[in-house]
């Protein structure tokens, strides 16, 4: 319990004391359900990945694997598979509000090279304090998403001589 209760707070701070990562930007593609199309209303929904190629209003399926597999394959919801959604108005795109477990899994299934992270969409400070997400242990997501959604170097400020 002690563990939790140090990944909960250390998230909270991390969410709060972490300047160096930008305002985080819309989800292009993410529904009307959070009304502002951000990925950091919920304990889960807080990957903005890439689901769909729309260049030039196409909305195909991105691949995600060696074996050509798309997001909702490999995730098994093929059957809510919501690509129209993620391309059509109100806030078009190629992207959507993912959980945390799913991109998880995602990882261990296909490896981080071929996982598509909109890095400026995810709430990457929140994904780095959290430990799990619906039963799935995130270590591999945090180093994923460390590598793909590196830590913005700030410049050093020195102070003027008068």
């Amino acid at each position: 319990m002690a563990k939790i209760a140090f990944w909960v707070i250390f998230g909270m701070c991390c969410a709060i004391v972490t300047c160096e990562y930008p305002e985080l930007e819309k989800c292009p593609g993410e529904g009307p359900r959070y009304r502002d199309y951000m990925c950091n209303h919920d304990r889960t929904h807080r990957v903005c990945a890439q689901l769909v190629d729309n260049s030039d209003g196409k909305c195909q399926e991105l691949s995600w694997s060696d074996k050509k597999q798309t997001f909702w394959q490999i995730t098994g919801q093929e059957q809510w598979n919501w690509k129209t959604k993620v391309c059509s108005e109100p806030n078009p795109g190629d992207s959507w509000c993912i959980c945390m477990w799913a991109t998880a899994n995602l990882i261990d299934k296909v490896g981080c090279k071929n996982v598509h992270i909109n890095c400026a969409a995810t709430d990457v400070p929140y994904l780095l304090g959290a430990e799990k997400d619906g039963g799935w242990n995130l270590d591999k997501a945090r180093e994923c998403i460390k590598e793909k959604c590196p830590e913005p170097k700030t410049e050093e400020v020195k102070p003027s001589n008068l």
